[in-house]
């Protein structure tokens, strides 16, 4: 372990997709003007997939300097096979650059596969790991096993709600490092410049219709239930009249290609258009113009509440999560999902919708998060004993 040190804390932050790339933006910012920290940003995963948008320029976009990118191949579609490959190649990787960086402590997000290599060799470097959106639950996907284990693995963690604080608390955390701060990705949403409509249009050449919807569909835990999602949701796309259908790219997820291919077959439709990477500025500028949100994407939770978005969120991949007003629920089903896509225009709908508070909004987060970067006690973190009876 690193000798304490209050003057100047080396945190080494990785990002790995364009989601956690979103939460982690103003944070970045942060850190990397604070006198009290010297930042170092790895970037690796979807970032740079030129399949999934190559997003890591919207990185070099916004002058942050990229200390190591680390390339993990993931422009092919992903088994079961692939991605344990994938990740076994990924621990050597991101050992080897954090060993070169030797930071003070790891700062990591969320739950994707990608992101568990850096939490390993975290312990195995005794390196401090500081988590963001621990202790939340999303049972219908893999993630859901992949954001515990990384709980256990981390040291510092920052929750967005006492919900999941208390999850937390439950997998046998230490109490005193447990901190509710709110998503940092929605700190700054309500004071955020958005693009108008004519923006949007100009920079993505195309022209709203009289209604809209946006789409952002993720693989489902299994392939099965993956198919008839994808399936269905399109059947039910295709028939709605005078609609603008957008889509947005999938996740590179097992089964991800299952609805990449049907997406493509359904290039046909004049009332479609397909936009692989947005980003968050183009993507929540959009959600704020279209009629609703339709898909599996956590950010119906955690973002669009805020903003007042309706969405249809379809299927298990987010169950476990608290629901705000702004969500229509609904099953696989066509009749269901039409319904469901239908419930948010009536006037009762909209009516709720104003009453919508989001789970994950806190006042202040970054600076909750820096404050406890810089005082947190490091000397013997990573000694944990489990108080199965303690509570938030």
């Amino acid at each position: 372990m690193k000798k304490y040190n209050y003057n100047k804390r080396k945190i080494c932050i990785v990002s790995t997709n364009r989601a956690d790339y979103g939460h982690l933006k103003n944070l970045i910012f942060d850190i990397d003007n604070n006198k009290n920290f010297t930042l170092k940003l790895i970037v690796s995963g979807s970032h740079l997939s030129k399949k999934h948008g190559y997003s890591v320029n919207e990185i070099l976009n916004d002058k942050f300097l990229i200390t190591k990118k680390i390339n993990l191949n993931i422009d092919k579609d992903f088994s079961n096979k692939e991605i344990v490959k994938t990740l076994s190649k990924a621990l050597i990787k991101f050992d080897d650059a954090i060993k070169k960086i030797n930071p003070d402590i790891i700062l990591i997000l969320g739950d994707r596969y990608e992101i568990l290599p850096v939490a390993q060799v975290a312990l195995f470097r005794n390196i401090p790991l500081a988590h963001i959106h621990g202790g939340e639950i999303t049972s219908g996907v893999l993630d859901e096993q992949i954001r515990h284990a990384i709980t256990k693995f981390s040291d510092i963690h920052f929750v967005a709600d006492e919900l999941f604080a208390q999850n937390v608390l439950s997998l046998g955390e230490n109490k005193k490092n447990i901190f509710i701060v709110g998503s940092p990705g929605c700190e700054k949403l309500d004071k955020k410049k958005y693009f108008s409509a004519k923006d949007l249009e100009k920079i993505l050449n195309f022209k709203f219709s009289k209604k809209n919807i946006l789409v952002t569909v993720h693989p489902q835990i299994d392939r099965d239930s993956t198919d008839n999602l994808i399936k269905n949701l399109l059947e039910v796309l295709k028939d709605l009249k005078d609609t603008l259908i957008i889509f947005t790219g999938v996740n590179p997820d097992i089964n991800s290609d299952l609805i990449s291919d049907k997406i493509k077959k359904f290039k046909k439709h004049k009332n479609f258009i397909f936009h692989n990477h947005l980003g968050q500025d183009l993507y929540l500028s959009l959600a704020k113009q279209v009629d609703c949100v339709v898909g599996n994407s956590s950010s119906g939770f955690i973002e669009l509440p805020l903003l007042k978005v309706p969405v249809v969120n379809i299927g298990e991949r987010q169950r476990g999560r608290p629901i705000s007003n702004n969500i229509v629920q609904s099953n696989y089903k066509k009749k269901n999902i039409h319904s469901a896509i239908k419930k948010t225009y009536s006037f009762a709908f909209k009516k709720n919708l104003k009453l919508t508070k989001s789970f994950y909004f806190k006042k202040n987060t970054t600076a909750k998060i820096l404050k406890t970067l810089k005082v947190i006690n490091l000397k013997n973190i990573k000694i944990k004993k489990f108080n199965k009876n303690e509570k938030i």
